[in-house]
Formats: C-alpha cells, sequence, structure tokens
C-alpha cells in the first residue's frame, strides 16, 4: 500500500511542479504589466472610463435585467404550468419536461437576483434622476417580483410532487424542502454542492489573484481580498466541519 502511495505522488509531483513554474511566470507577467499600468496613465483612463459606463448604463440596465430575465421566467413557469395541465399522470417524460422547465425559472430567477444586487451596489456612479433611491425602489420591486415568481414555482413543483414540504416564505424554508427529498434526490443535491464547492473554491483562486493585479495597478486597496480570502476560509472551514459532524453521525 505504501509503495502504491509513493508511486501515485512521483507520478503526480512533475505535473504539479511544471504547473507551479507555469503559474510564476505567469504571475511574473501580469504583476509586470500590473506596475507599469500602475505607473502609467492607463489606470486612471480606465477608471474615468468605467465610472462614465456605470453612470451611464446603470440606469437603463435595471429595467432591462428585470423584463428579460423575469419575461423569460415567467414563459417558463407558464410552460411548466401548461405541460402540468395536460399531463395524463403516467407519462415521466411529458412531466420531466415540466419539472425542467420549473428548473429553468429558478436559475433566471437567481441571475436575477445577483444582477439586481450588483446595480443596486453600483447605483452611487448613476446620474439618473432620483439617484441612488431610485435605484433602490426599482431593485426592491424586481426582487419582489422574483420572489413571486419563485413562490408560484415552489407551488407548482409541490403539486407535481405531493410529498415535498415548505413555503418559500417560511425561514426553515430550505431545511423542511430538503427533509421531504427522498434518498435519491439528497444524493443529487449532495453532488451538486460539492461541485459547487468545488467551483466556488476555483473562483476565489482567480478572484484573489484579479484583485491583487487590480490593487497593483488601480490601488483598490486590500478589503476586497480580504472579502474573497474571508469566504473561501468560511467555505473551507463549514466544509470540514460538516464532513466531521457527518462522519461521527454514522459511527
Amino acid at each position: 500500500m505504501n509503495d502504491n502511495v509513493k508511486k501515485e505522488n512521483r507520478r503526480a509531483l512533475p505535473r504539479f511542479l511544471l504547473i507551479l513554474a507555469g503559474a510564476a511566470v505567469f504571475g511574473g507577467v501580469l504583476g509586470f504589466c500590473a506596475g507599469w499600468m500602475g505607473s502609467s496613465s492607463v489606470s486612471e483612463f480606465v477608471t474615468e472610463t468605467v465610472d462614465y459606463l456605470l453612470s451611464a448604463v446603470i440606469p437603463w440596465l435595471i429595467p432591462a435585467v428585470s423584463v428579460v430575465l423575469l419575461a423569460a421566467a415567467v414563459f417558463r413557469y407558464r410552460k411548466a404550468r401548461s405541460l402540468f395541465n395536460t399531463w395524463d399522470g403516467e407519462d415521466e417524460a411529458h412531466i420531466d419536461r415540466a419539472e425542467t422547465c420549473l428548473d429553468q425559472v429558478l436559475l433566471l430567477g437567481a441571475v436575477a437576483v445577483v444582477l439586481n444586487f450588483f446595480l443596486l451596489s453600483a447605483s452611487p456612479y448613476s446620474t439618473a434622476p432620483g439617484g441612488a433611491l431610485a435605484i433602490a425602489a426599482a431593485v426592491i420591486l424586481a426582487l419582489v417580483v422574483i420572489m413571486v415568481i419563485q413562490q408560484k414555482t415552489v407551488d407548482l413543483t409541490r403539486r407535481i410532487n405531493p410529498e415535498k414540504k415548505g413555503s418559500v416564505y417560511d425561514t426553515k424554508f430550505q431545511k423542511k424542502w430538503f427533509e421531504s427529498c427522498d434518498e435519491a434526490e439528497k444524493a443529487q443535491i449532495g453532488q451538486a454542492s460539492y461541485r459547487a464547492y468545488r467551483v466556488t473554491g476555483t473562483a476565489c483562486i482567480v478572484l484573489w489573484v484579479a484583485l491583487l493585479i487590480l490593487d497593483f495597478t488601480f490601488g483598490i486597496g486590500v478589503l476586497p481580498v480580504f472579502v474573497v480570502l474571508l469566504l473561501w476560509g468560511i467555505m473551507q472551514v463549514s466544509y470540514i466541519l460538516e464532513c466531521i459532524r457527518s462522519s461521527k453521525r454514522e459511527k
């Protein structure tokens, strides 16, 4: 067993060292470029351009994002409801299409929420009439619509699967919904959660590098870097602690 472990390490080590060398070279090039941009007028030009674009675009992005994404969500929900209403109670492929439409509704709603929160954060750059207050009101209205769509999506899902429990307005909705899932569904949730964990971990590393470069170039400070590393640390620690608790419950 020990020989197999050593062999696997020896096979994997050269590739790992090669990746480290490539990352070092890439980081050196990026650091040089960031230092050059920071010492020139390029960073000032980019900052002014971004500020101008944000002030000009944000007032139009909120209604555009909300209308496009929410209209698509409503369309997919109506499609799912139509499929459910014409379901004979036996054709699994037919109802699977309805559930796929409902999944797409939730995806569109999640994207709309993230974009609206970003636009709300960028509202101080806006020069629209009413300023940040008008943008905040538009975002709140969009979030209310998203909540209603999610509620209708969950309600229709419960009609398709009567064993499901929970209301989107309940603070313990996710816990109740998970507990009402069968073993196969819980396994799917676990696989999706682990996939999200890995993707988020990679995204945190990429964001850390990007924010370091932005700090060298534009002097944004270490707070954004700290926030990314804090979220990464919370994710890592909570994952490991949950694994420890789960292993103890199984024994």
